[in-house]
């Protein structure tokens, strides 16, 4: 387990269909997080249109993952979606198995 502040994305691969992203880590883990919950609502409005959720990139020191309007996730933030397991801020209280996950890893 990466610990905070070693999370870094090393390549984002957007699908602008099914609005998700997969995300390569610099451990060789990949994850798939999902955005479409998001798109269209307030500061996410824009991305709703393919071309603009497209522009995804890696931030500086892959420490986050960035669209144009200075929309931006923490990679630490991506990690611990999709591995709550890892999070050493996370509640004590499990998940309840109907919760939605946003992310998850690659092939799950």
């Amino acid at each position: 387990m990466p610990a905070p502040t070693e999370n870094r994305i090393v390549r984002a691969e957007p699908d602008s269909r099914a609005y998700t992203v997969k995300l390569v880590w610099a451990n060789g883990a990949e994850t798939v997080s999902r955005f479409s919950h998001l798109v269209g609502d307030g500061v996410f409005a824009a991305l709703r249109d393919p071309a603009c959720f497209a522009q995804t990139r890696v931030g500086d020191r892959g420490r986050s993952l960035e669209w144009p309007g200075d929309i931006d996730f923490c990679a630490d933030a991506l990690w611990f979606e999709a591995h709550p397991e890892d999070n050493p801020f996370a509640e004590t209280v499990p998940r309840p198995a109907s919760a939605p996950l946003h992310a998850a890893p690659h092939g799950a």
